[in-house]
C-alpha cells in the first residue's frame, strides 16, 4: 500500500510540476553574462597545460642527457 501511494504521489507531483519544469526562463537568466568567468577558466587551464608540456619536456631533455 506504501508503494502505491509513493508512486501515485510521484504520477501527480510530475503531472502538476511538468508544465512548470518548460517553463520559459529567458527574462529571468537573459541577464547574465559568463563571458568574464569562462575567459578567466580558459586561462587557468592553459596555464596549467603550458605547465605541463614545458615539465614533461624538460623531464624528457634530462632523460637524453643521462
Amino acid at each position: 500500500m506504501k508503494k502505491q501511494l509513493i508512486t501515485l504521489a510521484a504520477m501527480a507531483f510530475t503531472l502538476v510540476g511538468g508544465p512548470a519544469a518548460a517553463a520559459d526562463w529567458s527574462t529571468m537568466t537573459g541577464g547574465l553574462d559568463f563571458s568574464g568567468e569562462i575567459t578567466g577558466v580558459i586561462a587557468v587551464v592553459g596555464v596549467l597545460a603550458g605547465f605541463y608540456v614545458v615539465r614533461k619536456g624538460g623531464r624528457l631533455l634530462l632523460s637524453m642527457i643521462k
